[in-house]
């Protein structure tokens, strides 16, 4: 027997209170009324029955509450430490990691899952402790370093499927800092799933302690299921006689199966049933289906597209939303043609987009104030841009986040009074006469202009030629920036930013007359990237992937990701709220809203029914449907770790826990409660004792 506080045991000393009580009491004598006492002697009372201890039982009542509650104070355990040096290796920190994935939704995998969590943390010995992380796309330490057994089978039974995709790498940097903190020189790593090889790349940096033993528990037989799904869909727009018309195209996929099935998909819009059409897929195959076109002319249409479900439900359905008129307002301002050149090259750029995403209107000057509101970018082809009032009301404009872009050739100039709205002076064109043209010999992909073209097969500038170009004086600084160069360093494509705008300039020209640019396949998407850019709004995006995190409170990067009615909408009232597919309300006071759950989520004022709500819609991520397995031996392979000498560590951290065996075992409150009781029988037992002294001291009176 052991105690945690032993410096209590000095309590029992307090044992001698109850026996001094019982030996001594003080004189009680009924004064009598006397004329004179002047002729008594005073005679010390004396009785020798006090003096003797007349209750034992209820002295023995006393002794032993006392006794109790010293006990309960010193924390009394039963120390084991000897039998689990005995058994070797010491006491184990053991991390238990629990897939909750939307792929762990197949037949009952998830209860499966949290019955190999229960019978990971019931071996756990008298000095083990042990946590418990729920993971999916992100992680979270649903209890954290534990020996208590009901804690951690509670916490396993409150986690619950998730919609998010496996990610193994967040789960195991959390374990990895578990395990790397604790004191125990045991450390145990327990995965438990359905192990997908889409979750794990080997690259995520993981480096678990030296002598970590890493268990992996798959979830399953190891097989991919047959599964079908909506994997994407294309919404193509177009204008009727003034109304906007949108026509779904939806992929479909099928993986497994062996033949060929008959299944019957749905296009909802606002929860509506609209279409109904019947689809051939074959096994491990995709088809592509188009329905019919609808009108819209609601803002924020919430559209759906189902096939009827499967063993995993989460990916037979798409959500996208819309809304009417959000194409970009670009106002373009040219000079002379030269030919059949001008801005012929531009304008067919633009007209060819996806849904028309660029209502393009050619000016001769700049627009009045009311209109420049409504206009996304302001492009100068060719031609001066003007000073005076029209270029006062553009400044204005473009500091309250407007997009101005300049395309040189060989008239693009700006008034000296509008000097700081532009990069820097341009000089006079600069020819090739080697007939061979400049080339850009820099690009910095890492900007939102040139970013699409970042990865690999993604678009070849290095081929452009540029026959003619101006000169262009830069001196770059947190507001300017040159965004390409050609291959003697003079700058190509610059930027400034003003206010809340900006202003970019490109030296040459964007027809055919001075450089073959017109001509190559990056053309278009640059000119679509460059114009998207300058005007502050990125491609309106339909739908979100669950995990995504938005910051609602940054209106200007809301809207540059294409969601500047949802930033309008969160910046109109403060009682906003968003409201999860599941209905709960999350208001909009963190400034970061993740997108946990596949839905769509509403963002207006809590009680408002009757406002048609701001929607964004959240799919789950299809590669989760990729259910091709992981072998585990080779993960423990790639996660593996050297082994060390534990003996001394051991010694001391079985010294360290013995709070946890006193824990474990909690005596104290058993010894509490019996020495509670004990006192509660003392005080009606000696409430009854007195009372019988007193009637048999009053019957002898009266006697």
């Amino acid at each position: 027997m052991s105690f945690l506080v032993p410096a209590f045991l000095a309590g029992l000393l307090l044992v001698g209170v109850p026996i001094w009580i019982h030996l001594t009491r003080r004189q009680r004598q009924s004064p009598v009324a006397f004329p004179s006492l002047m002729f008594l002697q005073r005679t010390p009372y004396t009785e020798e029955n006090r003096r003797r201890i007349q209750h034992w039982a209820l002295l023995s009542v006393r002794f032993l509450a006392i006794v109790l509650l010293v006990l309960a104070f010193a924390r009394p355990f039963l120390d084991r430490s000897e039998e689990v040096a005995a058994t070797g290796g010491g006491p184990t920190e053991r991390v238990v990691l629990l897939d909750r994935s939307w792929s762990m939704g197949f037949d009952d995998r998830l209860e499966e899952a949290r019955r190999a969590a229960r019978d990971a943390i019931s071996s756990l010995g008298p000095l083990d402790r042990a946590s418990v992380i729920a993971f999916g796309q992100g992680a979270s330490a649903v209890v954290r370093s534990t020996a208590d057994g009901a804690r951690l089978r509670a916490g396993i039974d409150t986690i619950s499927l998730s919609s998010e995709a496996t990610r193994y790498g967040p789960a195991l940097k959390l374990a990895q800092t578990i395990l790397e903190e604790t004191e125990l020189p045991g450390r145990e790593l327990v995965v438990i799933s359905d192990f997908q090889q889409n979750g794990w790349t080997g690259d995520e940096g993981v480096v678990l302690p030296a002598g970590t033993r890493l268990r992996p528990v798959r979830i399953g037989d190891g097989t991919a299921p047959a599964n079908h799904a909506v994997s994407a869909v294309s919404l193509a727009r177009e204008e009727v006689q003034g109304r906007e018309r949108v026509t779904p195209t939806a992929r479909l996929t099928r993986i497994g199966g062996d033949s060929e099935v008959q299944l019957t998909a749905e296009l909802r819009i606002d929860g509506q049933l609209l279409q109904t059409q019947t689809v051939s897929l074959p096994a491990n195959g995709a088809a592509a289906l188009a329905f019919q076109p609808f009108t819209l002319s609601q803002p924020h249409t919430q559209g759906e597209i189902r096939l009827e479900g499967d063993a995993l439900p989460d990916d037979d359905a798409l959500r996208f939303v819309l809304s009417a008129g959000r194409a970009l307002g670009v106002r373009l301002l040219s000079g002379p043609t030269r030919g059949n050149q001008g801005d012929l090259y531009l304008r067919r750029a633009l007209a060819v987009s996806d849904g028309g995403s660029f209502d393009v209107v050619g000016l001769n000057a700049v627009p009045s104030a009311e209109v420049l509101d409504r206009v996304d970018a302001v492009l100068f082809t060719d031609r001066p841009v003007p000073g005076g009032v029209e270029g006062g009301r553009l400044r204005e404009w473009v500091a309250a986040g407007g997009g101005v872009v300049l395309i040189a050739g060989e008239r693009g100039r700006w008034p000296e009074e509008l000097s700081d709205l532009f990069p820097g002076p341009l000089g006079g064109a600069v020819d090739r006469e080697d007939g061979r043209g400049e080339r850009l010999a820099s690009v910095d992909f890492a900007h939102p202009v040139f970013e699409l073209f970042a990865g690999p097969r993604s678009g070849d500038f290095t081929g452009i030629r540029f026959y003619r170009a101006r000169r262009h004086q830069v001196e770059e600084d947190e507001a300017t920036r040159v965004l390409a160069r050609f291959d003697d360093g003079g700058p190509a494509l610059t930027e400034r930013r003003v206010g809340e705008g900006r202003v970019l300039v490109f030296t040459s020209t964007l027809d055919a007359f001075w450089t073959d640019f017109a001509l190559q396949p990056v053309f278009l998407p640059f000119v679509h990237q460059l114009v998207r850019y300058a005007s502050g709004r990125g491609e309106e995006i339909d739908a979100f992937t669950t995990g995504q995190v938005l910051d609602v409170s940054d209106a200007r990067a809301m809207e540059t990701a294409g969601l500047g009615e949802v930033a309008e909408a969160i910046a109109a009232s403060e009682a906003r709220v968003a409201f999860t597919p599941s209905g709960a309300a999350i208001p909009l006071d963190d400034p970061f809203l993740t997108l946990d759950q596949a839905g769509f989520w509403e963002i207006r004022p809590p009680g408002a029914d009757e406002v048609r709500p701001v929607s964004i819609a959240v799919n789950v991520d299809p590669e989760e449907a990729l259910l091709d397995p992981l072998d585990p031996e080779e993960f423990a392979a790639t996660l593996g770790s050297a082994s060390r000498d534990t003996g001394t560590e051991g010694a001391r951290a079985t010294e360290l826990r013995r709070a946890d065996q006193e824990q474990r075992q909690s005596w104290w409150r058993l010894l509490l409660f019996a020495a509670f009781a004990l006192l509660a029988v003392d005080t009606i037992w000696s409430n009854r004792v007195a009372r019988t002294t007193r009637r048999l001291k009053d019957a002898q009176a009266t006697g």
